[in-house]
């Protein structure tokens, strides 16, 4: 569905909202007007709504002196959606991917560079520069911030922007004891299982002889489980044909399930006490963790760019093979992958904060401490049809609606385990740990109320983050006289059983042992590879994997930061205008120490010959920011901001990494980068807002978006004094130049776009109606070019990867106090996933996708409320294709449709 569907869409809510009429007023109260926070008597309740929820969005908009959108809690514990990154989905700019029964990454405005905060302080995890905010449970949250431009009180580090989890402290409750939580469950049509959710949050706010104290414990533990088919292929390449003739075939194709589960425990713990109406001091910690177990299954054929070809039929195009009969004599390079990977991730983090305030003067003070770790083991078994001699593959086949690969094998039966062998066995184990320790100050004092000058803001800070990173991996190949090993003598095999995709018309099934049990047993292949590959024995004779000493590193960066800025306010022609302006300086510096290597020889017994590699670096900047606001009536207002930002690069990118492959002629150099500049991007922005009733808006936002130093990872030439930086002397080659592959800074990029919001509840309606919203959201990139070091000579050679040039929402509320409900649609347009280097005319793109969802919520009394949920009504799938022209399917993956049913409480 192009943008029209979303129109139609749109129009068909509406009437579905009329129709609903007559069964929503049999359960709405008497008395329509009826405050959302109490449903009877005097007592509060703690219960936003969906009313309340976009009162208090549309409020931090308003009065931000930054470009920000919001989403609240409905209700404690319950955001609009299942996690933050679902939630944000619904955010104007805001677009999103979808994998493994849930939200997964987010861009802002078309980059996905993104800063993540945690009650306004940066965390980040392993050695990463933000948090995986699928991670963090929706029912810990009290609201999640988009900011699209920044101050220069907020740290620096995303060009996309920043999105602060906001969670709940014991001052934010009413007095006394608050006890909270939920029990959901949620069914999804593909895995057929139930996923459950569980939350409690304890509190109580009180007075004492020391002051007010409050204290808070909110708990969450879920379980996500997931099911996805697909049908895929993967990196075109170009090849000559039989008659001469030149001709583009991926290189791979597969059919594939991924099913498992993330389970997510986490807490938080929160102490405030005010011991004086001026002072107040918070103590807070906190956890969130992740445990997913991912099992992946395919059938593939591989290498088809060096495999004889024959029956070859070509796209429209007269260059990309559309399907072909692939064949090897010696035997094809396809068959059974699969995989078992058991990822955990763990943060702890620590917040000390000491706010106090006179008449005219503010003073903050903060410590973090926060440690984290994440990592993964993963085990493949990779099985071959044993005389499997020549496929058939169509790459563009009617086995789905829309074109996908089919594969078929020639000449085998898979459902004849004898005629399996064992290929190949693989695992591997890589991980990261972060340490960090942050204290900031700052101190804003009030210069007047009619001056220009109404505030003056200073401030400092100061971070340090331990980072390293380990990775091991080892391969072995079981041979029995000198053959692939039997099928039957892997350990495993009794439990080997059938499994294939179900999606579309794809009836492709095959035998495999599943990944679990080859993951239970890794002691008994390891004792198996040290027979029947005796080469490798050694490297299988440990618990994991030796170290790959090119992929460890040990960092240790430092950043400290100071800036000022102004509150003013002054008139204009009678047009009260106020804003901020400052700026903030900020140098980042720090060492890594990595290792090179390169093949050894006779003399040192052929073994690699390793040394430590040491490497530092230091990035700094001013950054500016100026924001003005201009209030023509008290419900009309237009924003200016102009707002500076910089994004450094990963520590595994510059890590002072490389390997000499000195027996290749040309040598060839494969490395980190410690070089690489950090990004900056500068943009400019405009927002005409009115604002009016309970939550009500109408809002146009444009915004300029210019950013420098992309990454593009690509081989290059180097001469004769480059290749001597590695160690290489280009005489012993006798050659003119090397190569060197790594990580480079391309050009700049720039970013333009516009974005609308109309949002009402009808309060101005008659009886039943006045109980009904709703919210239309839209955004449009006009441009989002990256300017790449290649020959702009086809369509989208610059197009921004994961930017879509159309973001649309709607969704139609009804909200009583003891009744709610809400439809929800979201679309997003084609985008580009990433580019593929060796071909980035064929570099893999998104189809637009569009999602439909729906929840009722009924409180038959104060202190619960029942809520029945839907997503993804529609049951949309996924579709790829390869080139901006959709030059050849990539094929198809399918998204679970899912309703659940929960229970929340409230005392």
């Amino acid at each position: 569905m192009r943008f029209r569907g979303f129109l139609q869409v749109t129009s068909a809510m509406t009437l579905v909202a009329m129709a609903s009429v007559p069964m929503v007023a049999q359960a709405a109260a008497a008395d329509v007007t009826e405050d959302a926070t109490s449903l009877e008597g005097d007592d509060p309740i703690i219960v936003n709504g969906v009313r309340g929820a976009v009162e208090e969005a549309t409020e931090k908009k308003r009065n931000s002196k930054q470009i920000v959108d919001s989403v609240v809690a409905e209700d404690v514990g319950k955001l609009p959606d299942n996690n933050v990154v679902e939630a944000l989905a619904r955010v104007t700019g805001v677009q999103i991917d979808r994998a493994r029964g849930q939200g997964q990454s987010v861009t802002i405005r078309g980059l996905s560079e993104i800063q993540t905060t945690v009650n306004g302080n940066q965390t980040n995890l392993g050695d990463g520069r933000s948090l995986n905010l699928a991670d963090i449970p929706a029912e810990l949250l009290k609201q999640v911030d988009v900011y699209k431009t920044r101050s220069a009180d907020q740290v620096e580090g995303g060009i996309a922007g920043t999105v602060n989890v906001e969670l709940r402290r014991p001052f934010d409750l009413e007095d006394g004891w608050t006890i909270a939580g939920s029990v959901r469950g949620s069914y999804d049509d593909i895995s057929e299982k139930v996923s459950p959710y569980g939350s409690l949050l304890l509190a109580n706010r009180f007075d004492t002889g020391i002051g007010e104290i409050g204290f808070l414990v909110n708990a969450s533990w879920t379980r996500t489980i997931y099911r996805e088919n697909y049908i895929e292929s993967e990196s075109p390449f170009e090849r000559e044909l039989a008659d001469g003739s030149m001709g583009v075939i991926p290189y791979r194709a597969f059919y594939g399930l991924e099913n498992g589960n993330t389970k997510r425990p986490s807490i938080n713990g929160v102490l405030q006490w005010k011991p004086t109406d001026n002072l107040e001091l918070v103590f807070e910690g906190g956890y969130i963790g992740s445990r997913e177990k991912r099992s992946v299954e395919r059938l593939y054929v591989q290498d088809m760019q060096v495999q004889d070809l024959s029956n070859v039929v070509m796209m429209d195009d007269g260059r990309t093979i559309a399907s072909a009969t692939v064949s090897n004599a010696n035997g094809l390079p396809a068959g059974i992958d699969t995989q078992y990977n058991s990822f955990h991730s763990n943060l702890y983090t620590t917040n000390f904060e000491a706010n106090w305030h006179s008449d005219r003067v503010t003073l903050h003070g903060s410590v973090q401490y926060n440690w984290s770790n994440e990592g993964n083991y993963f085990v493949e078994t990779i099985l071959r049809p044993e005389n499997l001699t020549s496929a058939n593959v169509d790459f563009n086949s009617d086995i789905y609606s829309r074109g996908a690969p089919s594969i078929a094998f020639n000449n085998v039966d898979l459902t004849d385990p004898s005629q399996y062998v064992v290929d190949r066995f693989q695992d591997n184990r890589g991980g990261s740990n972060n340490k960090e320790f942050a204290a900031q100050a700052d101190m804003t004092i009030e210069l007047g109320d009619n001056g220009f000058l109404r505030t003056l803001q200073v401030g400092g800070r100061f971070n340090q983050r331990k980072v390293d990173r380990y990775y091991g991996y080892r391969d072995g190949f079981p041979r029995v006289d000198g053959t692939f090993a039997p099928f039957e003598t892997f350990p495993g095999f009794g439990d080997a059983s059938m499994i294939g995709p179900d999606i579309g018309g794809s009836s492709m099934e095959w035998l495999r042992i599943p990944g679990s049990i080859t993951r239970a047993n890794v002691a008994e292949i390891r004792q198996y590879i040290q027979e029947y590959d005796p080469g490798n024995a050694e490297r299988f004779s440990s618990l994991y994997p030796p170290s790959d000493q090119g992929q460890t590193f040990e960092s240790n960066e430092k950043n400290f930061a100071a800036y000022a800025q102004v509150n003013y306010g002054f008139e204009l022609a009678g047009i009260p205008i106020d804003g901020l302006a400052g700026a903030r300086f900020t140098n980042t510096w720090g060492t890594s120490t990595s290792y090179n290597y390169r093949p050894g020889n006779e003399d040192n017994g052929w073994l690699d010959i390793v040394q430590v590699s040491p490497g530092k670096g230091n990035y700094a900047a001013i950054l500016p920011t100026a924001t003005a606001i201009l209030h023509f009536d008290p419900q009309v207002q237009l924003r200016l901001s102009y707002s500076t930002n910089v994004f450094r690069p990963s520590f595994y990118d510059s890590r002072p990494f490389y390997f000499a492959e000195t027996r290749s002629s040309p040598p060839i150099v494969f490395a980190g980068n410690p070089s690489l500049k950090q990004q900056r991007e500068q943009s400019f922005n405009a927002s005409a807002e009115y604002y009016f009733g309970r939550g009500g808006q109408i809002s146009l936002a444009g915004y300029y978006k210019k950013a420098s130093n992309f990454l593009y990872y690509d081989r290059n030439d180097a001469d004769a004094t480059e290749m001597l930086n590695y160690g290489i002397d280009l005489d012993d080659f006798d050659s003119d130049f090397g190569y060197v592959e790594m990580q480079r800074n391309a050009g700049d990029g720039t970013f333009i776009g516009l974005e609308g919001t109309v949002q009402t509840f009808f309060d101005f309606a008659p009886g039943i109606l006045r109980n009904f919203g709703v919210s239309l959201n839209a955004s449009h990139i006009f441009k989002a070019r990256i300017e790449y070091p290649y020959p702009e000579d086809f369509p989208g050679a610059f197009d921004s990867p994961n930017t879509s040039k159309w973001t649309a929402n709607a969704a139609l509320f009804y909200d009583t106090p003891q009744f709610s409900a809400r439809v929800a649609y979201n679309y997003r347009s084609s985008y580009r996933m990433g580019i593929w280097n060796q071909n980035p005319e064929y570099s893999p793109y998104q189809d637009a996708t569009q999602r439909l969802d729906a929840a009722i919520n009924y409180t038959p009394v104060k202190f619960m409320t029942l809520s029945v949920e839907a997503s993804n009504i529609l049951g949309n799938d996924v579709y790829r294709y390869h080139g901006n022209q959709a030059l050849l399917p990539l094929g198809v993956r399918t998204l679970a449709r899912t309703i659940q049913s929960s229970v929340r409480f409230r005392f």
